[in-house]
């Protein structure tokens, strides 16, 4: 793992369920190399952990913000753990 990186664990609130949100965060986070997962939750938020650079996580967060048809009202947002992990998917509960 690269010295830089962080992992951040989000929790994404508004329009975000049934807009396409986790196969637009998965595919954003693949182009800017980032690992980790999504998925929705019960309650109509997505839940995110995603592991890069600041820059990288920066992007991703303004990628999502920007996208058409998802609108975010705020995010929970704090630092975690890093974890081994080689590429970003979208997870079931």
């Amino acid at each position: 793992m690269r010295e830089d990186y962080i992992r951040k664990s989000l929790i994404f609130h508004g329009r975000v369920q049934g807009v396409g949100f986790r196969y637009y965060a998965c595919n954003a986070a693949k182009s800017l190399g980032a690992t980790g997962w999504v998925c929705n939750l019960y309650d109509g938020t997505v839940e995110c952990e995603i592991q890069g650079t600041y820059k990288i996580i920066e992007k991703f967060i303004n990628m999502l913000q920007n996208a058409r048809y998802i609108r975010i009202d705020y995010i929970d947002e704090k630092e975690i753990e890093l974890r081994e992990e080689s590429c970003f998917k979208i997870k079931h509960y």
